[in-house]
């Protein structure tokens, strides 16, 4: 057995030992909570598919944002046939047209980023385009028009 001033130091000691582990247990709770409440993936982002587009111009649309304030539309996409994407991308007189799916609007003022080299499947490349009147937003869908094909539902970041 203890003697008394030993055994009242004992337990002082313990009551402080589990105040400050319940104290740190709650600390690295609430860490945990805010850390992992704040670093949620989101929605995924997927563009749909149009295998009749893909077929005829070689490409596939990647994604679609809205850039430089507000003042420009990316249109990415990965090349599926380097010698029919090659053909797409030196058309410079038709390029694919966005149709804003929201309200009335097309953006088709182009500037095709010119590689100067046989285009590789399985790379990206873009389009820039004026975004007149701020037809096209991020948020919103988008309609291409390449082709003679088109890609809806296309969302824009």
């Amino acid at each position: 057995m203890l003697p008394r001033k030993l055994g009242e130091w004992w337990r002082r000691g313990a009551v402080r030992i589990a105040v400050l582990t319940v104290l740190v247990l709650t600390f690295a709770a609430v860490l945990t909570w805010r850390v992992q409440s704040t670093a949620g993936a989101g929605k995924p982002y997927q563009v749909p598919q149009d295998p009749q587009l893909e077929s005829s111009l070689g490409i596939r649309i990647a994604q679609a944002a809205v850039v430089a304030d507000g003042g420009i539309v990316e249109l990415r996409y990965t090349v599926l046939d380097g010698q029919k994407a090659s053909k797409f991308q030196n058309d410079v007189h038709h390029p694919p047209v966005l149709h804003s799916e929201r309200r009335k609007g097309d953006v088709y003022r182009a500037a095709l980023m010119k590689q100067g080299h046989e285009l590789r499947p399985g790379q990206t490349y873009y389009i820039l385009y004026l975004n007149n009147g701020n037809a096209i937003r991020s948020g919103e869908t988008l309609e291409v028009e390449a082709g003679g094909a088109k890609l809806q539902h296309v969302p824009v970041r």
